[in-house]
């Protein structure tokens, strides 16, 4: 079954030739992060707006990937906030491909797996009209050939628990990206001070603190905080800005990060 994609032509071109520049561009144009050697990047937290308002954040964050082996096949944990049904859980869509004017994505095999876990269900309802998983998925195309994803829509549930039933998985290559923007149209310098709070409290690993007027996807936000710990991972700000920033309009404006979370390799040998 194909999940075709709901938003080309709203939040991204519909044009393949358009949306690959637009998004190698967002992505090119971001410095990279100065981060110690021997660390590698295991996630990400980004936004999930219309890629005018929140394009250049979200390519600030994957142009992070460049340093992942691309040799490998990675299964990339997508996390994101449920912004048209309610439910309790984490839904896993019933299609097995993510289709999107730059092709097709396979979902990984490991998500019937998942799905056995009590926290999960399958929903194909939930995944229909929801952006915060498919503006993603342009970014992870351009930014790694093989991969495949783990595409979770998150409502009441319980992160702790949601956080190691993924890492039941024991995903060999596995990366996770948490969909969130941050405050909703307070005006600029409101949310300025705002989201300097609430990125403080992510930075902090302080997912307890956050709450929806903080960030729509606070839930998801709340499970990478909740995996980052377990693995150790440790958090840095990579960007941070506002539609006003990006679009202009500042009496109203919606906040956007990029945080990265890093593992210390040698850790591990």
């Amino acid at each position: 079954m194909i999940r075709s994609a709901a938003v080309a032509g709203q939040f991204y071109p519909a044009q393949a030739r358009e949306l690959r520049a637009d998004v190698e561009g967002y992505i090119e144009d971001a410095p990279l992060p100065t981060v110690a050697a021997g660390v590698l990047c295991r996630g990400l937290i980004v936004p999930h707006a219309g890629y005018t308002y929140s394009g250049p954040v979200a390519g600030q964050g994957y142009a992070c990937l460049a340093d992942l082996d691309k040799s490998v096949h990675t299964t990339v944990v997508i996390l994101a906030p449920s912004h048209h049904v309610w439910f309790k859980g984490a839904a896993l869509p019933e299609a097995d491909v993510f289709r999107t004017p730059l092709g097709d994505t396979s979902v990984s095999k490991a998500s019937r797996l998942l799905a056995g876990s009590p926290s999960v269900f399958m929903s194909s309802q939930a995944h229909a009209m929801e952006h915060a998983v498919e503006v993603q998925l342009p970014f992870l195309q351009v930014a790694l050939k093989d991969f495949s994803i783990i595409p979770l829509m998150l409502g009441d549930v319980d992160t702790e628990t949601l956080a190691q039933e993924i890492l039941a998985l024991h995903l060999p290559h596995m990366f996770v990206v948490a969909s969130s923007d941050l405050s909703h149209y307070d005006p600029y310098d409101v949310a300025v001070e705002h989201d300097r709070v609430t990125i403080g409290h992510i930075l902090g690993g302080e997912g307890g603190k956050l709450t929806g007027d903080d960030a729509c996807g606070f839930v998801p936000i709340r499970t990478i905080l909740a995996i980052a710990r377990v693995c150790g991972w440790k958090a840095q700000l990579l960007d941070y800005r506002n539609s006003g920033d990006t679009a202009g309009d500042k009496s109203a404006v919606v906040g956007y990060t990029s945080i990265g979370f890093w593992e210390d390799r040698h850790e591990h040998e």
